[in-house]
């Protein structure tokens, strides 16, 4: 069994794939551009990747390959119709990130919503000790007490971030393509209306594509919050621009964009040292564990495909 992972540096170099040993022949390489795809993965029978795109073309240049493992929960970056036509089987890694995207989903709200951006800036900039006063309440921050959590996609992040806000003295509310109970499920739109925070935990499908737009930003209370780690085109980027710009919204965070990394035209490059947004590099669900915890139940779906069982199969 000859295993290659394609891009073991958006994995991490700190975890152990040595763990993939007992499974085959292990080939690494850091990263991968489009153009050698094809060249490292036609004598594989199993191939790991992270954010390295998989066509049909891809799929097709190889008659070797059986499996696919997507070091990853989400898997739009497969064709998972032509792994099907060709009998390739496709697993993902379900739930493992959840504690770790959580993390960075408070952090990030936290931080916008008591804004510990500006406070540090007065501070590390001499202003505070210029200023002879022991303290500084502007700009205005606000308990989160009371005030209502709008939650796109209602999944075990969504469930985890609904708890943690709950715990905090937040209103729960969540849009949901079927609605759970426990929780308030609304539509969009009056998630959109209701709503101080939103934060964004769901899919990208045709449904959610652009769910946040100009005509649900035009909606929002003044002083929203907006955070997204779910994935980057499920708000629409150029629109979101406009809203900071223009203060229709109070804050942005994102982890996750439409293109990774960004480009040097993309509409988040004329706000991003504005101190009422927060971006960070795709890292939300890259805690040390949680990497640990993906690997080896990657590792899981191997050992199940080698012996003729299901797990995580994601092309069924």
């Amino acid at each position: 069994m000859k295993i290659t992972i394609l891009d073991r540096s958006a994995m991490g170099a700190d975890i152990p794939v040595e763990i993939l040993v007992s499974l085959g022949e292990v080939s690494v390489f850091d990263a991968t551009p489009a153009d050698k795809v094809s060249e490292r993965i036609y004598n594989s029978d199993v191939i790991i990747l992270n954010k390295v795109k998989i066509t049909e073309d891809i799929i097709n240049s190889s008659d070797c390959l059986k499996l696919i493992c997507v070091f990853a929960t989400g898997y739009d970056n497969i064709d998972i119709n032509a792994a099907r036509k060709r009998g390739v089987a496709v697993c993902n890694v379900p739930g493992y990130s959840t504690d770790s995207v959580v993390l960075f989903t408070m952090a990030n709200v936290l931080s916008l919503f008591s804004h510990l951006r500006e406070y540090n800036d007065f501070v590390t900039s001499g202003k505070y000790t210029e200023s002879g006063v022991p303290n500084r309440l502007s700009p205005v921050f606000h308990e989160l007490s009371g005030k209502v959590w709008g939650i796109v996609g209602l999944g075990n992040i969504g469930k985890a971030v609904a708890r943690v806000a709950e715990a905090m003295g937040a209103t729960v509310i969540a849009n949901k393509r079927t609605p759970e109970e426990g929780y308030e499920c609304v539509d969009i739109d009056e998630l959109c209306r209701r709503s101080d925070i939103i934060t964004l935990h769901c899919p990208l499908n045709d449904g959610t594509r652009s769910i946040i737009n100009k005509d649900r930003i035009a909606l929002m209370k003044n002083g929203v919050i907006i955070v997204n780690e779910a994935r980057g085109a499920v708000v629409n980027e150029e629109d979101i621009k406009d809203a900071i710009i223009s203060e229709r919204i109070a804050a942005f965070g994102s982890d996750v964009y439409s293109t990774e990394p960004f480009s040097e035209d993309h509409p988040f490059n004329s706000i991003k040292n504005k101190s009422n947004v927060l971006l960070t590099p795709h890292a939300a669900w890259g805690a040390y564990e949680s990497r640990v915890r993906c690997l080896g139940i990657i590792r899981d779906n191997i050992s199940a495909f080698i012996d003729g069982k299901t797990l995580n199969r994601v092309d069924k």
